[in-house]
């Protein structure tokens, strides 16, 4: 069995000092094959909040995953985010965080859709490189073995509740979706603070589309803090939802999905 953390919108700058205490003594309890990332490690891209999420990946005893989401250029200094947007990230966090993953049996690929800026006014809002896509899901095949689990990670959802005209509103989702159900098994995803599973079949395989609620910010919406644990076992995944309903008792599993890969 294979298991992967799913954390994202980890916000640090509107932390809650408690969760991240927590989250770290139930990663360790849980002693997952690898953590998954997915964006929005800062408040507003500020040095002392990459500082905060660098100690805090530091304390992890497992591989990690991860790409910058929207939240993670710099706010206040314009002149950095349109020249160098990912600077801070890649100095503060690269050394904790990999772009890819691979064993025998799991394979992860990350894709960036947060831009420094965009023609349209919410520049909070993602867009798919078709080309970085195409080029993520032949990383994910490029392989004589079957059987493994294939996971695209992104911060924005590319589906989620809602569709392309829901919250999300991610640029080029619609097209990305077609390609990757056709390549990949399972992606993870962040923004919406939301927990969330919506498949889409091809053939006779599944393609699952998860999101995860932001892990330990003080920004939820409508929902408490959270993250998912994804055991992988053959042709199937167990999402189990751990859920901080409180400060003092910390997190504690949920809700339970099961995913089937086959249709």
């Amino acid at each position: 069995m294979t298991r992967i953390l799913h954390i994202a919108d980890l916000h640090f700058g509107t932390e809650h000092p408690g969760l991240v205490d927590a989250f770290v003594q139930t990663a360790r309890d849980l002693s997952p094959d690898l953590v998954v990332a997915a964006g929005d490690f800062t408040q507003a891209g500020r040095k002392r909040e990459f500082d905060a999420a660098s100690r805090f990946f530091a304390q992890l005893e497992t591989p990690v995953v991860g790409m910058p989401g929207n939240h993670d250029t710099p706010v206040r200094a314009l002149h950095e985010r349109f020249t160098r947007p990912w600077r801070r990230f890649e100095s503060s966090l690269r050394p904790h965080l990999k772009s890819r993953f691979s064993t025998d049996g799991l394979r992860v690929e990350c894709l960036l859709t947060a831009r420094r800026a965009q023609w349209r006014p919410d520049w909070s809002l993602g867009r798919v490189s078709l080309p970085a896509l195409d080029q993520a899901l032949a990383q994910l095949n490029d392989t004589e073995e079957t059987g493994g689990l294939r996971v695209l990670a992104c911060h924005h959802p590319l589906l989620a509740p809602g569709g392309a005209r829901g919250r999300a509103r991610t640029a080029r989702a619609e097209e990305a979706v077609e390609r990757t159900a056709r390549a990949c098994d399972l992606v993870l995803t962040g923004h919406l603070h939301e927990t969330f599973a919506e498949s889409v079949t091809h053939d006779d395989r599944t393609c699952w589309f998860v999101g995860a609620g932001t892990t330990f910010s003080l920004r939820t919406r409508g929902e408490p803090a959270a993250f998912n644990c994804l055991d992988f076992d053959g042709d199937r995944i167990r999402m189990t939802v751990f859920e901080a309903r409180s400060i003092a008792t910390g997190f504690q599993d949920g809700a339970i999905h099961e995913l089937a890969l086959r249709a």
